[in-house]
């Protein structure tokens, strides 16, 4: 974690826990040594951990402002080895670590192609670039557009049991689209005047669910299986093209002017 990428990758440290394990079953007498700033060990995997110390795997954990540092250098037989300068801060130490091999647990990073697949779906990332749910709690596998779901390391980093169990979640959610005959659109749906349209695409942009793109005329056009009603086109219109029913200016004028004169009263 750094300020480029200050999310948790998860399954850092449960993989380098495993790999230090594998080494100690395979060779008892080698020494390991684990770098950590914080170990996040959650769940089961923390069983690994237990073991790994049991086993005489060393952990070492090091301050954010003094990261470890790999230096090349010979041994006194000549040979060429990398050795890892370390501080404890618990003896108040700089520890020189001689080794054979170095490893080095690679962060999970949102690929930049994401980008362009949020944009050609119409869905959202968050801050960090990973692909961003309806809701946490409701729709964790949803994306405000329907029949497009997230799973996996797409959504966030998380181990391969979690990714099976939310890929079975997205499966799921799909199956009840899948299993409908048909597709009911919601009861209010934007509808667009094409005569005071000017295809400015201000709409396009800021639609959330993906509903509204220009046809062939260059005007905007709205897929109502897709609209949700929110409004959001119809309030940024520069050219009022955009209409809401049941929701009209003229109507919002009236609710408001006929709530003043109740007050007012």
């Amino acid at each position: 974690r750094d300020d480029a990428h200050p999310y948790c990758s998860r399954v850092c440290c449960g993989e380098a826990v495993k790999n230090a394990l594998k080494i100690k079953e395979r060779s008892p007498d080698t020494q390991v040594f684990v770098l950590y700033r914080d170990m996040r060990t959650y769940g089961l995997v923390e069983t690994y951990y237990e073991k790994a110390r049991e086993l005489g795997v060393v952990f070492i954990r090091y301050d954010e402002d003094n990261k470890p540092k790999v230096i090349q250098k010979k041994s006194e037989n000549k040979r060429d080895l990398l050795s890892v300068s370390v501080y404890e801060p618990i003896i108040g130490e700089q520890l020189s670590i001689d080794t054979d091999l170095v490893v080095l647990s690679a962060a999970v990073v949102p690929p930049e192609e994401n980008k362009i697949l949020a944009q050609m779906l119409k869905v959202p990332l968050n801050e960090d670039g990973f692909f961003l749910e309806a809701h946490a709690k409701l729709r964790p596998v949803d994306f405000t557009t329907d029949g497009v779901f997230v799973c996996g390391m797409a959504h966030a980093p998380k181990s391969i049991e979690e990714s099976i169990s939310q890929a079975y979640a997205a499966v799921s959610r799909a199956c009840t689209i899948l299993s409908k005959g048909k597709i009911e659109a919601e009861g209010i749906v934007a509808s667009v005047d094409e005569k005071m349209c000017t295809g400015c695409g201000t709409c396009v942009k800021l639609c959330p669910y993906g509903a509204i793109a220009k046809n062939e005329l260059g005007v905007a056009e709205v897929t109502a299986v897709l609209c949700k009603g929110c409004g959001l086109c119809a309030a940024s219109c520069p050219e009022r093209a955009i209409t809401i029913p049941h929701f009209t200016d003229e109507q919002i004028i009236s609710q408001t002017n006929a709530f003043l004169e109740r007050v007012i009263a």
